[in-house]
């Protein structure tokens, strides 16, 4: 414990000891939460209009535990309220497009689009979001009867999340 004859004085003039302070921010930084899900296979045009949620066959990081004993995870389910920064990338299948979007409880938050082409096209888009426990993050292939994503064992599709700070 850091031992100090200082003070600091918050908004109503009550002193604080500086001890104190470094103790809340210390259990503060306690918490580690960070996560990569890839897929290693591509999801086709489907019938229905409805967005579908992508679903992940490989966890490549699960700091914190957020996936532990998850078959095929495709939502993260915060546990430490806090600001959180997602990455997310896809490919598209030749002569298709790409439309994913990037979802928090249900409401999108932002997409990315990769045109189509007689090759492959890529994209890919980050956000910052503050999250509170129990709220819910994912990804969703947006009018899946008209988009598609391509994968194969070099896992083009990834869904990355970090906790840049507890609130």
């Amino acid at each position: 414990m850091l031992q100090t004859d200082f003070t600091i004085y918050n908004l109503n003039e009550h002193a604080i000891p500086f001890t104190i302070i470094c103790r809340i921010k210390r259990e503060v930084l306690i918490f580690q939460v960070a996560f990569t899900l890839t897929r290693s296979t591509g999801l086709g045009v489907v019938s229905s209009t409805a967005d579908l949620t992508v679903t992940f066959d490989h966890v490549l990081t699960d700091v914190g535990g957020s996936f532990t004993d998850v078959t095929n995870p495709s939502v993260f389910n915060c546990q430490h309220p806090g600001v959180y920064q997602f990455s997310f990338s896809a490919l598209s299948q030749a002569n298709c497009s790409a439309f994913v979007k990037l979802m928090k409880n249900g409401q999108f938050q932002l997409a990315m689009w990769a045109g189509q082409s007689s090759n492959y096209g890529s994209g890919a888009n980050t956000a910052v979001l503050e999250l509170e426990q129990g709220d819910r993050v994912w990804l969703a292939i947006g009018s899946p009867n008209r988009y598609t994503i391509h994968s194969n064992s070099n896992r083009y599709v990834s869904f990355t999340g970090a906790l840049l700070y507890s609130t």
